[in-house]
């Protein structure tokens, strides 16, 4: 008989499925924290959770987390005991001609599908369905999101459609105005009922490019079919008898000792620090990321960085299906100067941390010294000098006795610089 058993709930799929311990997210949007709780609630796993989060946050936040931008995630998954990095950082589009605005291939759509595909359990059309029902009938906006606007009015009257959608009449919205995109919500529709395939191979992906080319943005509809996320081996650091995983390997090959504890993590920490010294980073400073991180009861876990490149993208894309696409050019576009990690015991396959930030100089000096102090001593990161350019938001999931035997040493840390919460149970 005990064969026959499941640890399915056995009304899976509905909110309050889970009894007790649930797990948990942390991000910098309310509501898309509510919404990946409630599928973690509902017997989804973390990346399904993750999904939905995501999607939300294309309606809730679109600051840093369009549909035309992209991302990069570390997944656990404890049953395959197994830990990748799921890349879909947005690629710049194929110019057509000089006067174009640089802008880049939307990576969103295949990339979420990509995440949902292996590591999920509801159904793709249950996990966009809160964003494509926010972006149809409209939702009160966030005080994180308020911020955003407020922070880059500038940029955003300088395009007519982010204009018209954020600072309307010349008001710029407060704090629960509602926020509401048909057009947006019929894309939604459109992923959530035919999935990706339909919007990056079909002819909707054809109109989709031509409306980009038209308002000046750089997108072809070969750059859509051909676009594919990319599952990578993540950056390993012993920490322990635990293994950090990082989404991206350090580019510096040494940095000066600031961090002196911590052999192995201390060296590679050290070589991110020297990653923000050195270079030009003033583009990376008004980069437009954000970052969250989601557990469940099993300890799959998921910590992933989001970005439009720069707030609010491009300001050019494809207004009648309310997209806009990050942006485009180099300085905007590179990879993040420390991206989301995860750390397991590579043995048991059991979640201790789990972190992730927005990825501009101060961000990435917040996450590391974040990371020192819980992961070395509390003394460690007494060298770093904060850096303050840019936005500093830096979320956490700790559970440094381990879960799943110890969830009661969970700590679910949400950055109120982000302005977003953590949801747990």
């Amino acid at each position: 008989m005990t064969a026959c058993t499941s640890n399915e709930p056995e009304n899976l799929g509905q909110i309050g499925a889970v009894s007790g311990f649930l797990g948990g997210v942390v991000a910098d949007e309310p509501r898309a924290v509510r919404d990946a709780r409630d599928v973690l609630s509902a017997g989804g796993t973390a990346a399904d959770a993750a999904v939905a989060l995501y999607a939300t946050m294309t309606v809730t936040k679109p600051s840093v987390a369009g549909i035309g931008g992209g991302g990069v995630c570390v997944v656990h998954d404890r049953k395959s005991k197994k830990v990748e990095v799921l890349d879909f950082w947005p690629r710049p589009g194929t110019r057509t001609a000089p006067s174009q605005t640089a802008t880049t291939i939307p990576a969103v759509p295949r990339g979420l599908y990509a995440l949902s595909a292996r590591y999920g359990r509801l159904e793709w059309r249950s996990l966009l369905s809160s964003a494509e029902q926010y972006a149809r009938l409209g939702v009160p906006v966030s005080r994180s999101l308020v911020n955003d606007i407020k922070a880059n009015a500038d940029d955003i009257n300088t395009s007519p459609m982010l204009r018209d959608a954020f600072i309307p009449n010349g008001q710029v919205l407060k704090v629960g105005d509602r926020i509401q995109s048909v057009n947006l919500a019929a894309l939604l529709t459109s992923l959530r009922v035919q999935g990706p395939g339909e919007f990056y191979n079909s002819a909707l992906g054809a109109r989709v490019a031509d409306e980009v080319q038209a308002a000046g943005g750089t997108l072809t509809a070969d750059d859509l079919r051909n676009y594919r996320p990319q599952w990578k081996t993540a950056t390993e650091v012993k920490v322990g008898n635990e293994t950090l995983y990082l989404a991206y390997p350090p580019r510096s090959e040494s940095g000066a000792s600031i961090i002196t504890e911590g052999d192995e993590l201390g060296a590679i920490l050290d070589r991110y620090l020297a990653d923000i010294t050195k270079g030009d980073t003033s583009a990376q400073a008004k980069s437009g990321r954000s970052g969250f991180v989601v557990m469940d009861r099993l300890a799959n876990a998921v910590a992933c960085m989001t970005t439009m490149n720069k707030p609010f993208g491009a300001g050019v894309g494809a207004p009648s299906f309310g997209l806009d696409l990050a942006a485009g050019d180099p300085a905007h576009a590179a990879t993040p100067l420390m991206g989301p990690a995860l750390m397991v015991n590579p043995y048991v396959w059991e979640y201790y941390y789990g972190i992730a930030g927005t990825g501009t100089p101060a961000g990435a000096t917040k996450q590391i010294a974040t990371m020192a102090m819980d992961l070395i001593d509390e003394d460690a990161a007494s060298g770093i000098a904060m850096n303050s350019d840019g936005k500093s938001s830096v979320n956490v999931i700790r559970c440094l006795e381990g879960t799943p035997p110890h969830p009661e040493s969970c700590r679910f840390i949400a950055d109120p610089a982000g302005g977003g919460m953590a949801g747990t149970r």
